[in-house]
This record gives structure tokens, C-alpha cells and sequence, in this order.
């Protein structure tokens, strides 16, 4: 089998791609695609723990909780005690992270249109499917 006919080779190779070229896109913003993860989850959920935050990007808790830890230190989200869970803490966007996905959000749905400019929107959907197979795998 050659290498261009693995699905983990090119899934791999599109998501290098992908990720350089959005790096570049929010490079003048000063997040990171990982933070703007977190941006989109906590402007949909805000309130939510550091353990779902981390479920919801599919990252480790070390992780995001240094990623926390850097965001925090630039103002874009907050922590706040859990009324009901003294050892949880729920986390928001600041004023400051909101006006950042404010002017964040244009440039994401730019780099959208840029990358899945060669797919119709049947092919966007049927590669969202696709994909999402491929992740509920057990393997």
C-alpha cells in the first residue's frame, strides 16, 4: 500500500495544512487555534468546568488547564468558584475575550470558506460525516 493511500497519512497531512494556515490567520489576534477552541466553547456554554472544556476539545486536563492558565494571564477568560462544587471552578469569557471572538469570528468563517472553497456543500457535509465515522471508531 502506498503512503497517499492511507487515510491516516492524509487526514494527518490535511490537518498539518489546515492548522499552519489557521495559525497564521489569528497569528495578529495572539490566540492560538487551540484558544479559539476555547473561545467558541465557552461563548456557547459559558459557565462550563475545566473537566467538560477539556472533554468538549478532546484535550487532557494538564493541558487545558495550562491553557487556561495563559489565557487567563492575557484577560480573555475568568475563573469563578462553583456554588455547588467548592473543588470546581466554572469558567467565562472576560469583556476583553468576547471583543476578541467578536473580531476573531470574521476571520474564521474566512479561513472556512478558503479551505472547503473546492467542496460543494453536500461534499462539506458527507466529509463532516466521514470524519465524524472515522472518530467514533474503536480502535
Amino acid at each position: 500500500m502506498e503512503l497517499h493511500d492511507l487515510i491516516g497519512y492524509l487526514v494527518h497531512r490535511t490537518d498539518v495544512k489546515m492548522t499552519n494556515y489557521f495559525t497564521k490567520r489569528l497569528k495578529p489576534f495572539e490566540v492560538t487555534p487551540e484558544q479559539w477552541g476555547i473561545i467558541s466553547v465557552l461563548c456557547k456554554h459559558e459557565g462550563t468546568t475545566q473537566k467538560e472544556l477539556a472533554a468538549a476539545i478532546d484535550k487532557d486536563q494538564t493541558t487545558v488547564a495550562r491553557m487556561i492558565q495563559s489565557m487567563e494571564k492575557k484577560e480573555i477568560i475568568q475563573k469563578r468558584n462553583n456554588a455547588q462544587d467548592k473543588r470546581s471552578q466554572n469558567l467565562y469569557l472576560t469583556e476583553k475575550g468576547h471583543e476578541i471572538k467578536n473580531k476573531i469570528l470574521p476571520v474564521v468563517m474566512e479561513a472556512h470558506q478558503n479551505v472547503t472553497s473546492n467542496l460543494s456543500e453536500q461534499e462539506i457535509q458527507y466529509l463532516k460525516e466521514l470524519l465524524n465515522k472515522l472518530w467514533d471508531t474503536k480502535y
